[in-house]
């Protein structure tokens, strides 16, 4: 993601005025996993790109066989169990939750899906929103996509003006592979309430017209190099305009 001097300035002066303005620690993990609520599913554990063997996943759940156009806003917790401060969002467009029974972390058994034109199914895209992160907090997302309906199909997520798509080769995967089953988002900052806002929609084209949202990873980390000797160099120049 991309910043202008002037964003990158203000990010690190805020960054060094006020240190416990992040609301998630470094290295701090979210994991979230989308599936059905009208089967008796397990909250399941472990890694996916990143990650340990003993995390938690937020399991987060739509109706099998149903539209809803929002899941609503959900509290998260880290994958240590510890409740935080960062909930998520999904809203605009309508999307169905696919059935699963495991409790293993096979992330593409259960996920939410969503059909571009819209005729037998759930339309989109839809719009997914982090919240509480706090000002300022640098973070990287993972967004597990894989076929809605058939092999060959994906989808994209937008943040900003950018765009990763990813078209999954198998309805579920064992493994991930980048632009194949997940995308992945680096530095991205949150806005002055703390608010990061993505998209989601499919891939447009012969033969792509559903997508599935199988999973999504956060994880805080630390400033670029770049962005703190910007913030450094903005906060020398404003002490040098005092005088």
């Amino acid at each position: 993601m991309k910043l202008n001097k002037l964003s990158i300035a203000a990010l690190a002066i805020a960054a060094l005025a006020n240190p416990s303005y992040a609301a998630l620690a470094i290295g701090d993990i979210i994991s979230i996993n989308f599936g059905a609520n009208n089967v008796g599913q397990a909250t399941p554990t472990g890694a996916a790109v990143i990650g340990s063997g003993s995390d938690t996943w937020n399991n987060l759940r739509g109706s099998a066989g149903s539209n809803i156009s929002s899941l609503g806003t959900q509290v998260l917790n880290l994958t240590t169990s510890t409740a935080s401060s960062v909930s998520i969002n999904l809203s605009t467009g309508n999307f169905n939750g696919s059935a699963t029974s495991s409790s293993n972390l096979d992330l593409y058994e259960g996920n939410i899906y969503l059909d571009a034109n819209g005729e037998f199914g759930p339309s989109g895209p839809s719009t997914i929103t982090f919240a509480g992160l706090g000002a300022g907090t640098i973070v990287d997302l993972y967004f597990y996509i894989g076929a809605g309906h058939t092999s060959g199909e994906g989808g994209s997520i937008t943040i900003g003006s950018t765009t990763y798509s990813a078209s999954d080769a198998n309805v579920i995967e064992s493994g991930y592979t980048l632009g194949t089953n997940y995308v992945k988002f680096d530095d991205l900052v949150a806005d002055g309430s703390g608010n990061i806002t993505a998209t989601w929609s499919a891939n447009s084209g012969a033969g792509q017209r559903f997508t599935s949202l199988a999973g999504i990873q956060l994880t805080a980390v630390p400033e670029t190099s770049t962005t703190l000797l910007g913030g450094l160099s903005a906060l020398a120049l404003l002490r040098r305009r005092r005088k």
